[in-house]
């Protein structure tokens, strides 16, 4: 039969104008200044549901598989991801069938398992599950029959699950494997370490903040869980990422959500709901930002313009009030280089001529043993391409607690690179490697010194060479193979500034987001140069003293 076309104007075909009036109905505001008080959508949240649930006209399928809500903080993003997880855990929100007029009708998913998504223990009890729970404490103590029969745990301020009765008027069993044919379901809330449990049947997922997910951890926890979505094909699951807008070069799951959606999201079934402010960022003048702080926030009149610029002054790193307040993707101040400049270098990269057996290159060596990474970069002498020829991390989680950097599979990458190319300089940063390095100068140097140390613990050496990268790098002089890991340690840098120079950093001293792939660069672009310039450059002893770049 299909779809019989709009009954208004701007009508789709989408179970989302009922799913809103269930969530009318049913739901309420969440902990705060409203809590306990009906929900009324407002156009901009209506326009969100009709989107998110439009159908195939056709078919009757959803038509996203994933969906993102970017909207600046405060604005309520969890609060109507906690409206939806309740709609899918109680309201008819897959396809049924087509009325006799030809609009769809609705269905509830049999057996819902809902995962709330937390970037760390406690940071879902703050935003969408506290609210899930909130909801459902409320409409058991006002006798909603909707939420008859559902648990939550003694207190929904302490609550990490809610069982939803069975068919025969049991409650799902919290720990058992899941089970489509017994009925019931569960609402969960998940971190790192629970989030792969339960079979991977998920029907929703709700993936809060991803612009925090940032640690490996955290995105395997989001590819996990969002591979799992096929497995239930009459379901249709689907996930909802909530954001605020992303710092940019991160790689966090928000930033990379953001890029797969501009290059081919509608072939991966993807929709992304954004609104930021337009115009010049200038913080110093207040009429323009609060015009600004209006455009952001849209329908959401309960966000006062004065008290948001006065938050905004306040911070620290003006890029963080652009990024929070007005919702736009911004590079904190302290940042070594803007990404934009290396994704432009990757696409320079994807133009070049390939990396051919017999060029003349350079190489980079910065090494570890057990916490920094140590990596291996090349550098095509002809045009600057650089490229990845080894990067050793330490695994993340317990495979990773008594990792050491595999030395001879390290040496026998060195030896593989002085045999597939025409190594004219290899620069090697010594620390904790000395032997290996003495032992490569022996079998690879030979009387032009093509293996030489470069000591990086002196300020001076280190900020040359990285001055000299990042210089070409804006001009757009540095083409690179696209290896994402070295794009992930080059956004990880952060300025260092000491006797004039700019050196790089990790975010803060225990950060586990390593940079060493930008130092490998940056030696083997050093020793491009000298190459290059015919510079005199001397062996210099080894030192024994190290101050690293940790």
């Amino acid at each position: 039969m299909g779809w019989s076309g709009p009954l208004f104007e701007g009508h789709k075909c989408s179970l989302g104008y009922e799913i809103a009036a269930w969530i009318e109905a049913n739901c309420v505001h969440g902990p705060g200044d409203v809590q306990g008080r009906p929900v009324q959508l407002d156009d901009e949240r209506l326009d969100f549901l009709v989107d998110v649930y439009e159908l195939d006209p056709t078919t009757g399928k959803r038509l996203y598989d994933e969906a993102v809500i970017s909207r600046m903080k405060g604005w309520a993003k969890s609060e109507l991801a906690a409206w939806i997880v309740l709609a899918e855990a109680f309201a008819a929100v897959r396809f049924s069938h087509w009325d006799e007029s030809g609009q769809p009708v609705g269905r509830r998913v049999r057996s819902p398992l809902i995962k709330i998504l937390a970037t760390e223990e406690g940071q879902a009890a703050e935003n969408t599950y506290a609210v899930v729970a909130y909801i459902v404490h409320v409409g058991r103590t006002r006798g909603n029959p909707v939420f008859e029969g559902v648990d939550y745990g003694r207190d929904w301020k302490t609550s990490t699950r809610i069982l939803l009765p069975t068919d025969d008027g049991a409650l799902a069993d919290e720990f058992a494997d899941f089970d489509e044919d017994a009925g019931g379901g569960k609402i969960l809330y998940c971190t790192t370490g629970s989030a792969s449990k339960d079979g991977g049947k998920e029907s929703f997922v709700v993936a809060d903040e991803t612009h925090l997910y940032i640690l490996r951890e955290l995105i395997a926890m989001y590819e996990t869980v969002s591979r799992n979505l096929a497995k239930r094909g009459l379901a249709e699951p689907w996930l909802l990422q909530t954001t605020t807008m992303y710092r940019r070069g991160e790689l966090s799951v928000a930033e990379t959500t953001f890029r797969e959606y501009k290059e081919r999201g509608a072939e991966l079934g993807l929709y992304v709901n954004h609104r930021q402010a337009s115009g010049k960022f200038d913080l110093a003048d207040k009429e323009h930002t609060l015009r600004q702080i209006r455009q952001a926030r849209g329908k959401a009149h309960f966000l006062d313009p004065e008290r948001i610029y006065r938050k905004m002054l306040r911070q620290q790193d003006p890029a963080d009030a652009e990024r929070y307040f007005l919702n736009r993707g911004s590079v904190a101040s302290d940042t070594w280089i803007d990404p934009q400049h290396w994704e432009c270098g990757t696409r320079l990269g994807a133009q070049a001529h390939p990396l051919a057996p017999g060029d003349e290159i350079t190489v980079g060596f910065d090494g570890s043993i057990n916490d920094d990474a140590t990596v291996l970069i090349g550098c095509r002498l002809s045009d600057g391409l650089l490229f990845v020829l080894g990067i050793w991390a330490k695994p993340d989680g317990p495979r990773g607690a008594h990792w050491s950097v595999p030395r001879g599979e390290v040496n026998e990458r060195v030896a593989a690179a002085f045999r597939t190319y025409r190594v004219r300089l290899m620069y090697c940063d010594p620390h904790e490697w000395r032997s290996d390095i003495e032992t490569w100068v022996k079998l690879y140097g030979g009387q032009e010194q093509r293996v030489r140390a470069y000591e990086t613990n002196g300020d001076k050496r280190a900020g040359e060479a990285l001055d000299r990268l990042r210089a070409d790098l804006i001009a757009g002089l540095v083409p690179n193979d696209g290896d994402t890991t070295m794009a992930e340690h080059v956004g990880n840098a952060y300025v260092r500034r000491a006797r004039g120079m700019r050196l790089i950093r990790k975010e803060t001293p225990r950060s586990n987001r390593k940079i060493d792939a930008l130092m490998g660069g940056a030696l083997a672009y050093q020793a491009r140069a000298d190459v290059l310039t015919a510079a005199p450059v001397k062996q210099r002893h080894i030192s024994t003293v190290y101050y690293g770049f940790n």
